[in-house]
């Protein structure tokens, strides 16, 4: 099997839609149930005029729930996966500026943890913005095969395990910013 034909199964696309669903959807959750905490966080990026600084919180919110829906709705199709490519690559792009403006004291925003902005945390949105780019290629590409039964266990399964590394690479992020003081 080439690496064009495992691309082009069904299977991957399912695995990575549903994974990066998952991490799209517990980002969402954490943002509105402290929706005052992210926005604090938003607040300090200083992309956005302060006087818009709340809508545009609340459209990026609203733009990553619906990401998050279309990888659930639609999770073979290329077009979700690109919804999902641009939301998070505009986060990826915001802590990049921040990260270059040598601002590292502040908080990501991005989940329940109070991660700094860090290079770490780049690598670890790179690795998301990877899942998603996998998942729209494959999409894009000609199915060699029909899903089967036993496919969507499989997925799920993926899913999962590359849910559990987003969570360790979370975790170990905000251990490190509590060991850095």
């Amino acid at each position: 099997m080439t690496a064009a034909m495992l691309l082009a199964d069904p299977l991957v696309t399912a695995a990575c839609s549903a994974a990066a669903a998952l991490v799209l959807l517990m980002s969402v959750l954490s943002k509105l149930r402290d929706f005052e905490r992210f926005h604090a966080a938003f607040d300090a990026y200083r992309l956005v005029p302060a006087a818009w600084s709340r809508a545009a919180a609340m459209a990026f919110v609203a733009a990553e729930a619906g990401a998050a829906a279309l990888l659930v709705a639609r999770p073979l199709h290329a077009s979700s996966a690109l919804a999902g490519l641009a939301v998070v690559g505009l986060a990826t792009a915001a802590i990049g500026i921040n990260l270059a403006r040598g601002r590292r004291d502040i908080r990501c925003g991005c989940d329940a943890e109070d991660v700094p902005l860090s290079g770490g945390l780049a690598w670890r949105n790179a690795a998301l913005l990877a899942v998603l780019g996998a998942a729209a290629a494959s999409a894009a590409a000609a199915p060699v095969r029909a899903l089967a039964p036993l496919d969507f266990a499989a997925a799920g399964f993926c899913a999962l395990a590359l849910l559990l590394m987003w969570l360790g690479s979370t975790q170990l992020l905000a251990n490190a910013a509590r060991a850095r003081g």
